[in-house]
């Protein structure tokens, strides 16, 4: 792996550590000032719903001027949303603080962007289980470390998320190197749309769409599913997430290289989407916790084998030129799966909490069936998809 890997890593860890610490929290501490689940659901639209406006705008920015500084930008947008949200003892507190982050792009598709710039083709997909493996350790260490501060008050954890989101600050601006140049011009963006509705990137792009909507259904209602069912506290729920990060670092960090070199992208990803399916299956007869464990343990294998192998394709079908806007685009579909997700399931989760699973299994099958035969002919690490 290139080493200027390493850097990215690192910011991307702090990062997500400083997000993971509010995940376990913000819907019990959200409960606490009088929210319903449906405006639970709706406080995690929030940050989608702006950061699906303001994203695509950033990755275009990120094309023409470098990625280095538009992250700072991020973290500057998340360092003051934070910030309010340790603040903040109203409802309409909460909701501007997740405005503020999330118009500030989020940092998702400029970092699979400049993940994409410092490495090969044939180390994309194991580059992208590194970065989702990342993301698993500050799930694994984040909501540990929430459910221990949580004892001193909700606004202990959401100032050390503050905290961390300055560190990150810090860190890019004293160790990030720009991974591309500016440039004088940029390809219009006619041609940015007529390379999302070109097969193989459109089709690839629709997969995941499709994908995150049933993942994020299940993020949104998870919390809830566990205390009502389960009888679950946020202490509780936040062991929940450590099993979960344990296994997604596991598959990430040393199965995923070797399954795609043995499988190829597209045939992991596809192992990805049936794990995802039984799973989600087996949401309606979850009644104690003795089930509920091995349930995370496959959502978790899913959601590892998908989501660097998908990353991996797109980044490879994007044009160079084009690659932060599309990459962003992307991006901003997985926010708008943050809106429709967490508001669906949330709904059903009101009316029959065991039928929660219904909503991210069918759409993981719609993904499967999207997918189906793109992935299938997707070929191994020596050849690649043709754009």
């Amino acid at each position: 792996m290139p080493r200027a890997l390493l850097p990215i890593l690192a910011i991307t860890f702090v990062d997500i550590l400083g997000f993971t610490l509010l995940i376990p929290l913000l819907p019990f501490y959200a409960t606490t000032l009088g929210a319903s689940p449906v405006v639970v659901g709706a406080i995690y639209a929030t940050v989608a719903v702006c950061s699906l406006l303001s994203s695509p705008l950033w990755g275009r920015l990120s094309d023409r001027i470098g990625r280095r500084g538009v992250l700072l930008a991020a973290q500057v947008a998340a360092l003051i949303g934070f910030v309010l949200l340790a603040s903040s003892n109203t409802l309409w507190m909460i909701f501007v603080a997740r405005a503020i982050e999330g118009l500030g792009g989020g940092g998702l598709g400029i970092t699979q962007a400049y993940v994409t710039d410092v490495t090969a083709p044939e180390q994309r997909a194991r580059a992208f289980g590194l970065v989702g493996a990342t993301f698993g350790l500050g799930f694994l260490i984040g909501p540990a470390t929430a459910g221990l501060l949580v004892r001193f008050g909700y606004h202990v954890p959401f100032a050390a998320a503050a905290g961390l989101e300055l560190i990150t600050v810090m860190l890019t601006l004293t160790l990030l190197p720009e991974s591309r140049g500016a440039v004088t011009t940029l390809p219009p963006l006619r041609e940015v749309k007529r390379s999302l509705t070109t097969a193989p990137l459109g089709r690839l792009v629709l997969t995941q769409f499709a994908f995150s909507i049933g993942f994020t259904s299940w993020i949104g209602g998870f919390a809830l599913f566990a205390q009502r069912v389960l009888g679950f506290g946020p202490e509780r729920t936040s062991q929940v997430y450590i099993l979960f990060a344990v296994v997604g670092i596991v598959v990430q960090v040393a199965l995923i290289g070797r399954l795609v070199a043995w499988l190829g992208e597209g045939r992991v990803a596809l192992a990805g989407f049936a794990c995802a399916i039984l799973a989600y299956a087996t949401v309606a007869f979850i009644d104690r916790a003795a089930f509920f464990y091995p349930f995370i343990v496959l959502w978790s294998i899913s959601g590892s084998l998908i989501r660097p192998t998908l990353g991996s394709l797109i980044a490879d079908a994007a044009p160079g030129d084009q690659r932060g806007t599309i990459l962003s685009i992307n991006d901003s579909l997985n926010n708008v799966a943050f809106i429709v997700g967490p508001l669906i399931a949330t709904r059903v989760l009101m009316a029959a909490p065991h039928l929660t699973g219904i909503v991210p299994a069918f759409f993981s099958a719609v993904a499967l069936a999207l997918g189906l035969g793109l992935l299938m002919r997707a070929p191994r690490a020596e050849g690649r998809l043709a754009t």
